[in-house]
């Protein structure tokens, strides 16, 4: 529903709450699986656009062909479109759809900067090689979703989604995925960095090279941001306030142990609780998650960059996904 996509994209509801939830553990909300689901989309029907404003619909667009570039995005009234754009399309690959990582398309096809940014929707991808302070971080999501402090209180945040580097947790990436009003940070892959070399795919230390920094190896902040009038260089520089100062960085990992102790952590009860609860198993000998959109996967087997899709999305087999109710 075109009418309704920004207004579900700062829904607090669950999909438990309207009985939309794939099982008894599924925590999703609805803006989380609307995103999911423009993001793996090939072909992406906006329906009820004689609802929008012409202004309204040209911005939703926008931020739709912004989380994902490269799907077709079909108008649509009463749910009226031709057939061959939804039927027998020939955009949906399952060699692609393995690959897909719940990533935004952003990221993995190379940031895109247009010379203007229409109807003030824009995005842009967040580097940096240290790690984060695990308190002030919070503080800061907190204010992307409140949007009452600066700068997010004229710089609108709707969606981010990337990995993490925190302090106070060395050995696995911290998924972030931010969606209007609520996001998650829990624990993802291992680094590289963690993994005994031997235990490496072939090629992989070449391909990763330009990530790689002493004594840290590939960790590092990746994050795809994505909003409305956003001040990049002031988004950027409350992102780099969450970083340790360059006196702590010289500290190192054992004293950043001491200084953000697990108990005053403040994602402690969700990373715990995720742990718990995950399924998911590394295989260190065949393949790893890990994309982290500097260097080209296909100069490698792609098997070792990306995880194998497995996702609960609602699409048919041409990877249509329909906003609409």
């Amino acid at each position: 529903d075109g009418s309704r996509f920004m207004s579900e994209l700062d829904s607090l509801e669950s999909l438990q709450e309207r009985n939309w939830h794939a099982d008894s553990e599924d925590a999703r909300t609805i803006s989380h699986l609307l995103c999911d689901q423009v993001e793996f989309a090939n072909v992406i029907v906006l329906n009820k656009c004689d609802l929008l404003h012409p202004e309204e619909k040209e911005k939703v667009k926008r931020l739709i062909q912004t989380m994902n570039p490269t799907a077709k995005l079909v108008d649509s009234v009463y749910s009226q479109v031709p057939l061959d754009s939804v039927l027998a399309t020939g955009l949906f690959s399952m060699s692609e759809a393995e690959k897909h990582e719940c990533w935004l398309k952003e990221a993995r096809i190379g940031e895109h900067t247009p010379e203007t940014e229409e109807y003030g929707i824009g995005s842009f991808t967040y580097r940096a090689i240290k790690p984060f302070h695990p308190q002030k971080l919070e503080e800061l999501l907190d204010n992307m979703l409140q949007k009452m402090s600066a700068p997010f209180d004229t710089s609108i945040i709707l969606r981010a989604k990337g990995f993490a580097w925190l302090a106070n947790r060395p050995q696995v990436q911290a998924d972030l995925s931010l969606a209007g009003n609520h996001y998650s940070l829990i624990p993802g892959n291992p680094w590289w960095a963690e993994i005994d070399k031997t235990n490496w795919p072939e090629n992989l230390e070449e391909a990763i090279a330009p990530l790689w920094h002493e004594p840290y190896g590939d960790r590092q902040q990746e994050i795809v941001i994505i909003g409305h009038l956003v001040d990049k260089e002031s988004v950027v520089g409350a992102l780099n306030e969450c970083l340790l100062s360059d006196e702590e960085f010289m500290m190192g990992q054992d004293k950043w142990f001491e200084l953000f102790k697990l108990e005053n952590d403040p994602f402690q009860d969700v990373w715990e609780a995720s742990l718990k609860s995950s399924t998911h198993e590394h295989d260190h000998g065949h393949h790893h998650g890990h994309d982290h959109g500097h260097y080209n996967s296909e100069e490698m087997d792609e098997g070792y960059l990306h995880h194998n899709g497995d996702h609960d999305h609602d699409h048919d087999h041409n990877g249509v996904c329909v906003l609409s109710q």
